[in-house]
């Protein structure tokens, strides 16, 4: 009997996340960030018009119907360009089976949540209409609130507002929509372990000290090599576990949870990599490399963290 499982996606699955990467470099530029961590209405409707939010939504619903290895890589480009966590948690909900979020032609905003000890926090954009929460089991999709309280005065790369009940869920995630939610979470991480990597790079290209660019110095040359392979084990584990799930292997959530282990680790110790390469500026409020951090940090927050991660990863039993 011959194995047919592929571990990579198809030429085809990658020239269609490559057409979605290009339309997104020029719609989602990083320094954005400086001024909003929304995006806006217009943003938005490029998106849409794009399919990012229909990726998985079957054709005859107007999606364009491909599987999670397209999903997945389509993340991680978004995620490279720090789309915003409702952006996100908008492509999620589409795994839900509620009509509702495309009852008005176009797809509505879902604000991500997850829960905070006794409080629920929820990523705060004034546009959303609905709240995709994240639960220790599972996840659901809320209403969104009125009002919110504003949680605390950290700089998050998005304002954070904590309510303590959402009411009643409009729609739950079932097992496959759970994973394939776990799956977005390491895909949108990997991406922005890449972004870290290549902004790094590039600065170390143009920066120069003693006469020569500090990406010729071996301590340099060492932060930037260690940084490519943690985003290419990120990129490389999320691709294995979408291909998997596509497949239907028996091992598709070990894949799924080891990409999200990965791609978080890479997403924080590269950004903060990224800080240290560019030494002084890097830690100016006007420079860029401080939002990935904080996004990278945000993302593995609503993601459930990187502990509970490492939890469920160690909790499933060996496949053979």
């Amino acid at each position: 009997m011959t194995d047919d499982r592929r571990y990579h996606p198809t030429q085809d699955q990658l020239a269609i996340a490559g057409a979605m990467d290009d339309a997104l470099a020029e719609l989602l530029p990083i320094a954005r960030l400086h001024a909003s961590t929304e995006e806006t209405a217009d943003t938005w409707a490029q998106l849409d018009a794009l399919g990012a939010f229909g990726v998985s939504r079957a054709e005859d619903l107007g999606g364009s119907g491909l599987g999670a290895a397209e999903e997945a890589l389509i993340v991680v480009a978004l995620g490279k360009r720090l789309a915003s966590p409702t952006v996100l948690a908008t492509v999620a909900a589409a795994h839900t089976d509620f009509d509702g979020l495309f009852a008005k032609g176009a797809a509505a905003r879902v604000a991500a949540g997850y829960r905070r000890g006794d409080h629920i926090v929820v990523v705060e954009d004034a546009a959303a209409e609905f709240v995709l929460l994240r639960e220790a089991a599972g996840a659901a999709l809320y209403r969104a609130p009125g009002a919110a309280r504003p949680l605390d005065g950290r700089n998050w790369a998005a304002r954070l507002a904590g309510v303590d009940s959402l009411g009643e869920a409009v729609a739950t995630l079932d097992a496959a929509g759970l994973l394939r939610l776990r799956l977005l979470d390491a895909a949108a991480l990997a991406g922005v372990a890449e972004a870290a990597l290549e902004m790094a790079v590039e600065y170390a290209k143009l920066r120069e000290q003693f006469g020569r660019p500090i990406g010729a110095f071996q301590a340099v040359k060492h932060h930037c090599a260690n940084m490519a392979i943690q985003a290419r084990c990120a990129r490389d584990q999320v691709s294995f576990a979408a291909v998997a799930i596509d497949q239907g292997r028996a091992d598709a959530e070990l894949a799924v949870e080891a990409a999200l282990v990965a791609a978080c680790a890479a997403a924080i110790d590269n950004a903060s990599n990224n800080i240290q390469i560019h030494g002084g500026i890097g830690f100016s409020d006007e420079a860029d490399p401080h939002l990935l951090l904080k996004r990278a940090q945000l993302l593995a927050q609503v993601a459930g963290g990187l502990e509970a991660a490492t939890d469920r990863l160690a909790a499933l039993p060996s496949v053979p």
